[in-house]
């Protein structure tokens, strides 16, 4: 698996793992519904402080792969190229799962946190509009999709015009910083407004794969001691910072500490999430079934402790879709796997 595939850059495992450690974050902070009180436990310590980092750091990880996996290795790529892997790899998906959900969503009134009425308009706007989507999650389908293809037409056009990497990202970080800042309407509209807020998280993670030989030298991510001090640094700046405009520097601070605990896990051959290697993907896309049932649905039959749900939850919302990426990946030579995996992205 490590080892160089024809056209494909070679895998690095500490990303690798940094996108298990950012799937299993956010099927548990989808696993407190039921938590007593309201607000779903986005009220509780343990969430909020999850919180400060898991989406920032899935965004990090995003731009990270777009400049390792494209712009420094298949730059000739042109933009309409680009565009079109990313309909397929993230537009596609989104579409097709929110077409099957939408009737079964729209009976479940009695059920689910936002009834949904039956209607064209309904799902048009389920596919349009941040806050009305059949399946909530998605929304970060839509960001990441205006993120990666605005920053690869900048970096490309940057490039075109002979303008240094360093200007582009600069530029591009500047912008993101200063985007939130300015007065205007808050766009909900294909969750731009996610992407605007999320925007310097992705810039980063660009500029860390732009020049990970020179920051690897300085940062001894590899050292516990590091680690320490990033948990320590991350939870005080939380406290510190909670629900201030400077907050995004707990956020980044939060990124370093699991980046560190990537390269940790790899340079000392922890292989215990080896096992969920590949299978992220797959399961931010079906985790939100296996939260509903095992959270919503169950709930209206059986009365247990909210903790028995959000077990359920994170332990089903995990590997039920791994079980999935087991089968595509082991039969893989059936046409109707081939076809789910298309339509899955």
């Amino acid at each position: 698996m490590d080892k160089k595939s024809e056209g494909r850059p070679p895998f690095v495992k500490y990303i690798a793992y940094l996108q298990v450690i950012g799937i299993v974050l956010v099927v548990l902070g989808h696993s407190f519904h039921e938590y007593p009180g309201g607000n779903f436990g986005m009220d509780m310590l343990m969430y909020r402080m999850m919180h400060s980092f898991r989406m920032p750091l899935f965004v990090f990880v995003s731009g990270f792969l777009m400049v390792y996996t494209t712009i420094l290795r298949f730059d000739a790529s042109p933009l309409p190229s680009f565009v079109w892997n990313k309909v397929k790899r993230l537009l596609l998906p989104f579409v097709v799962l929110s077409l099957v959900t939408f009737f079964p969503r729209t009976l479940m009134s009695g059920v689910a946190d936002d009834a949904m009425t039956a209607d064209v308009a309904t799902f048009a706007d389920a596919l349009l509009y941040n806050g009305k989507l059949v399946i909530p999650y998605y929304w970060f389908l839509q960001a990441s999709f205006l993120l990666l293809v605005f920053n690869y037409a900048m970096i490309r056009l940057g490039r075109k015009s002979g303008l240094d990497d360093r200007w582009v990202y600069l530029l591009l970080l500047v912008f993101f910083l200063v985007l939130p800042l300015c007065s205007f309407e808050r766009q909900a509209f294909f969750s731009i407004e996610k992407a605007i807020d999320l925007g310097g998280y992705f810039v980063a993670g660009s500029v860390f794969a732009r020049y990970s030989d020179s920051i690897d030298r300085m940062v001894p991510w590899r050292s516990p001691c590091f680690l320490l001090l990033c948990i320590l640094v991350w939870a005080g700046l939380f406290f510190l910072l909670e629900n201030t405009c400077w907050f995004a520097v707990c956020s980044m601070v939060g990124i370093c500490m699991c980046v560190s605990m990537a390269k940790i896990l790899e340079h000392r051959n922890y292989g215990f999430l080896d096992h969920l290697i590949g299978a992220n993907y797959l399961i931010f896309l079906l985790s939100w079934y296996c939260n509903v049932a095992s959270q919503q649905v169950l709930s209206h039959f059986v009365s247990l402790p909210w903790w028995v749900y959000s077990v359920l939850s994170l332990v089903s919302g995990i590997y039920v879709p791994w079980l999935g990426y087991r089968y595509l990946k082991t039969h893989s030579h059936s046409r109707w796997v081939r076809v789910a995996a298309f339509l899955l992205g």
